[in-house]
């Protein structure tokens, strides 16, 4: 007999709502956003070119947002 079991790991739904707030205000901004890797929840966001843009983590973008610094400008300040 082969036990299963399904852990259902996810980030608290406040912190989601957060990181769907930020990625539509990055959207808004004429940001083309894309998922870079669902493992590490980690998102690139490019102003214009296709090859050109930034990797950012879904916490830094929330905490971006909380800071008021939520731009294409802010994203470049992590490095």
């Amino acid at each position: 007999m082969c036990n299963t079991f399904n852990m259902d790991i996810e980030r608290p739904a406040v912190m989601v709502s957060e990181l769907d707030a930020a990625l539509s205000e990055l959207r808004t901004q004429g940001l083309t956003v894309r998922l870079h890797s669902l493992q590490n929840n980690t998102w690139h966001i490019a102003d214009g070119g296709l090859y050109s843009g930034y990797v950012a983590s879904g916490d830094e973008l929330v905490e971006l947002r909380r800071a008021n610094k939520l731009s294409i400008r802010g994203i470049k300040s992590l490095g």
